[in-house]
C-alpha cells in the first residue's frame, strides 16, 4: 500500500459511529497487472465482494480527498465518496459500517448533510442494506387487497422521517407505535417486511418465544433488551428502525385474570412504550388476529397511538390473488379464475396459496394416473409424456375446495356432504323463503340497492322434530357463496365465567370479517332460552349463563346495523322456549315454520331414500307415502333402512327390496309426530298471525 500518514484511533469507534461510502475497483486496466484480487472482485457476488474488501481495508488508514491505491498485491482503488462523521482521515476497523458506491466514476453524488438528510445516493451496504436515508426504494409488488393498509402503514413510517422539520414546527409528537389485526393468514407480517424495505428501515423483530425465559425477571430483561437494541440503532443509524412484535396479544393479553408472570411483562411493555425517545426514528409496530384480546392500555394514544385493519379480501381481491400465484403456472383453456373467486367467500391470502397448490397435486395425480412411472423405463419415454400440456382446470380447483377450507372458519364450520335443494323432498315454500334471504341479497345486490332494500338479519326454523330444519340448513351451506358458522350449545357452554359470551363474540367478529355470511344455531331454546321474571337471582348457574348469553346475541345482532352482509339462522321444535326479544323485526324477521311433509312430499322424500336401493316391481312408494301419514322426513328415511335390512336378514346375497320388507318395516314403525303437536304448532302459528 502507498504511503498513508500515521492516525490515532477515533475515540468513538461504537459500530454506529463510522459509517463510509466507498467506491472500489480494480487497477490496471491494461489487462497486464498482476492483481491478487482485482479478477475476483470484478467477477464474484456482493458476497465475496464483501469478503474482500473487509479483509483488505481491515485496519487500514484512508484519506478523504483522492485515490487510495492498496498496492500491486491487492490490486484495487479505494475512492472515498462520504464518510460520517466526516474527517479528513480516518481508520478502518471491524465495527465501521462500509456501503458500496455503484455510480459510475464521473457521477455527481448528492452527499449526505445530516443524519436526518435524504440522499438520492445509489448504494449498497455490505452488510445487508444500505445505511444511508433514501427517498423510498421502487414499492415491491403488493399482494391485492392489501392497498389500503399498506399505504397507511407506509405513511407513519415515512412521514416522520421526510417532514421531520414539520412536525417539530407545529409542535406534533410523531406517533410510537402501530397496531395491525386482522385474521390469520390475510398477510400482516410479510406487510411490515415490505414497508419496512420500501423505506429503506432496519426491521428488528421480537417474537414471543425469544422473550419468555424461565426465571423471574429474565422475560423482562429480554424485552427490555430488544428494545435498547433497537433505539440505539435508531438513534445512532441514519435510517429508521421498526420494531416489529408478532402476535402481541400473546405477550400482553389482557390482565384480567392473567398471571403474575403476564402481568409484569405486560407493565414492562407499557414502561418501554412510556420511554421511547426515538420518536420519528424508531417506531413499533405490533400484529394480532385477536385486538380485543389486548390488554387496553397498550391501545391508547401514545402508545399505539395508531391502528390498521386488513379485512378478508374481496372478490377482485381473490381474483387477483388467484392469477398471482397461478402466474406460472400452466391454466386450462375453460378455467375461469374470476367464477373461481366467488367460491372462495372467506379465504385469505394464505388459504388461496394453499388452494393453488393443491390444486397443482391434483394435476400430478391425474398425470401419474395416466402415465405412471415405470421402472426401467427410459428418461425420453417419459418426456415424451410429460412434455404434453398438463393445464389446471376448474376440476382440480373444485378438487381442491373439498380439501383446504377457509382457516378463519376451523373449529366453526358444520361438515356436510354437498348437497342441493333436490336433495331435500317437499318444501317448496320455506326453500323459497330461504333462497330469497339467503341467495338473493348476493344475486341481486344492484336490485337491492336500487330498491332499498334490506337482506333479512335472522331467519328462524322452526317446527316438528326430524322435518330437515338442520338438512335444510345443511344445503345452504352447500349451495350458497357465503361464509358458514355452526354453533351449538355443547361447543358453546363452558365452565369458567365469560368464556361463553367470548365465544359468540368471536364468533360474529370472524362472521364479519368473512361477509357475506351465515351463522347457524341448531337447538337455539336450549342456547338463549327465555327470561325468567322478576329478575336472575333465583335462577340457577345454567340459567344465569344462558341469560348473559342471551345479552350478548341481542347485543351482537344489533351491532350488525353496518353489516348486512351476516345472516343469523336458528333452528328449534319450541319456539315457545326462546325469549320474545330475540323474535321482533331487526333480530329474528322471518319465523319460518317447516311442517312434516305431505302426500307429495313424502313422494318425493321415498324416492330420495330409495334412490340407491335396488327394488323390485312389487314396490309400490305412492301406496308407501298414502300409509305414513304423520310421519317426518326422518322416519321415512330410517323406514327404508328398515326395509333393506329385513331384506338383508332375510337372505344374505339379496340383490332387492321387495315390497313385503317394505310392509313389514311399516308394521313396525311409527310416526314421530302426534296430533297433539301438530294442533300446537296450529295454535302458535296463529298467534303469530301465520
Amino acid at each position: 500500500m502507498s504511503s498513508t500518514p500515521s492516525l490515532k484511533p477515533m475515540a468513538d469507534q461504537s459500530p454506529c459511529a463510522l459509517r463510509v461510502t466507498l467506491r472500489v475497483e480494480p487497477f490496471g486496466s491494461d489487462g497486464a497487472q498482476r492483481e491478487l484480487w482485482g479478477t475476483p472482485f470484478r467477477s464474484g457476488r456482493l458476497a465475496v465482494q464483501l469478503n474482500i474488501v473487509r479483509q483488505t481495508l481491515r485496519d487500514q488508514a484512508l484519506q478523504r480527498i483522492g485515490i487510495n491505491t492498496l498496492g500491486l498485491a491487492a490490486g484495487l482503488q479505494v475512492t472515498v465518496v462520504s464518510v460520517y462523521p466526516e474527517s479528513e482521515r480516518f481508520q478502518v476497523t471491524p465495527a465501521t459500517r462500509i456501503s458500496l458506491d455503484t455510480n459510475p466514476p464521473g457521477t455527481s453524488v448528492k452527499l449526505p448533510q445530516s443524519p436526518a438528510s435524504l440522499s438520492g445516493t445509489n448504494e449498497r451496504s455490505l452488510d445487508g442494506d444500505s445505511d444511508t436515508d433514501q427517498e423510498p426504494s421502487a414499492p415491491t409488488p403488493l399482494l391485492p387487497g392489501l392497498e389500503s393498509a399498506h399505504r397507511d402503514l407506509r405513511d407513519i413510517l415515512l412521514y416522520p422521517l421526510r417532514y421531520a422539520h414539520l412536525f417539530q414546527h407545529l409542535g406534533v409528537e410523531c406517533p410510537k407505535g402501530v397496531l395491525l389485526y386482522g385474521p390469520p393468514g390475510v398477510g400482516k407480517t410479510w406487510l411490515v417486511s415490505n414497508v419496512a424495505r420500501e423505506c429503506r428501515a432496519h426491521l428488528r423483530t421480537i417474537n414471543g418465544s425469544e422473550v419468555v425465559g424461565a426465571y423471574i425477571g429474565e422475560s423482562e430483561q429480554n424485552l427490555r433488551d430488544a428494545f435498547t437494541a433497537a433505539q440505539r440503532l435508531a438513534e445512532g443509524s441514519r435510517r429508521p428502525c421498526v420494531l416489529f412484535i408478532d402476535e402481541v396479544d400473546a405477550l400482553a393479553p389482557q390482565r384480567d385474570g392473567a398471571d403474575q408472570h403476564a402481568s409484569r411483562v405486560i407493565a414492562q411493555l407499557l414502561t418501554l412504550m412510556d420511554g421511547l425517545a426515538a420518536r420519528g426514528r424508531l417506531i413499533v409496530v405490533a400484529a394480532t388476529n385477536r385486538p380485543n384480546a389486548l390488554d387496553p392500555a397498550l391501545r391508547r394514544p401514545g402508545r399505539f397511538d395508531r391502528e390498521v385493519a386488513i379485512g378478508v379480501p374481496t372478490v377482485a381481491a381473490r381474483e387477483a390473488i388467484l392469477r398471482y400465484h397461478t402466474r406460472h403456472l400452466s391454466l386450462g383453456p375453460t378455467l375461469d379464475l374470476g367464477y373461481l373467486a366467488t367460491l372462495t367467500n372467506g379465504y385469505v391470502g394464505a388459504d388461496l396459496a394453499a388452494l393453488c397448490r393443491e390444486a397443482t397435486q391434483s394435476v400430478i395425480r391425474r398425470q401419474f394416473r395416466r402415465s405412471p412411472v415405470v421402472p426401467g423405463a427410459s428418461t425420453s419415454q417419459r418426456t415424451s409424456t410429460e412434455d404434453e400440456t398438463v393445464g389446471l382446470s376448474l376440476a382440480d380447483f373444485q378438487a381442491a375446495l373439498t380439501r383446504v377450507g377457509p382457516s378463519m372458519q376451523r373449529g366453526l364450520a358444520l361438515d356436510v356432504a354437498p348437497l342441493t335443494w333436490d336433495d331435500v323432498g317437499g318444501l317448496a315454500e320455506v326453500k323459497q323463503q330461504l333462497r330469497q334471504a339467503v341467495e338473493w341479497p348476493l344475486q341481486y345486490r344492484d336490485t337491492f340497492d336500487r330498491l332499498g332494500l334490506r337482506p333479512p338479519r335472522g331467519i328462524l326454523l322452526y317446527g316438528p322434530p326430524g322435518c330437515s330444519k338442520t338438512t335444510l340448513v345443511k344445503v345452504v351451506a352447500s349451495c350458497t357463496q357465503a361464509s358458514f358458522f355452526s354453533l351449538n350449545g355443547a361447543a358453546l357452554f363452558s365452565p369458567f365465567v365469560g368464556d361463553s359470551e367470548r365465544t359468540v363474540r368471536d364468533l360474529f367478529r370472524r362472521a364479519r370479517a368473512g361477509a357475506p355470511s351465515v351463522i347457524f344455531f341448531d337447538e337455539m331454546d336450549a342456547v338463549v332460552g327465555k327470561r325468567a321474571l322478576g329478575g336472575s337471582s333465583s335462577s340457577s348457574g345454567g340459567d344465569v349463563v344462558q341469560e348473559r348469553l342471551l345479552t350478548m346475541l341481542l347485543n351482537e345482532m344489533d351491532g350488525m346495523e353496518a353489516t348486512q352482509s351476516v345472516l343469523v339462522i336458528g333452528a328449534t321444535n319450541r319456539p315457545d322456549m326462546i325469549d320474545a326479544a330475540l323474535l321482533r323485526p331487526g333480530r329474528f324477521d322471518r319465523l319460518v315454520y317447516v311442517p312434516p311433509p305431505d302426500y307429495d312430499a313424502r313422494c318425493q322424500i321415498l324416492s330420495i331414500a330409495t334412490a340407491t336401493t335396488p327394488l323390485d316391481g312389487d314396490v309400490d312408494l305412492s301406496w308407501l307415502a298414502q300409509s305414513t301419514e304423520r310421519f317426518s322426513g326422518a322416519d321415512l328415511t330410517n323406514l327404508c333402512r328398515e326395509a333393506a335390512l329385513l331384506a338383508l336378514a332375510e337372505h344374505r346375497s339379496a340383490d332387492s327390496v321387495a315390497g313385503r320388507h317394505f310392509q313389514r318395516a311399516l308394521a313396525q314403525a311409527r310416526p314421530s309426530i302426534s296430533l297433539a303437536s301438530l294442533t300446537w304448532y296450529d295454535r302458535f302459528r296463529q298467534g303469530l298471525g301465520q
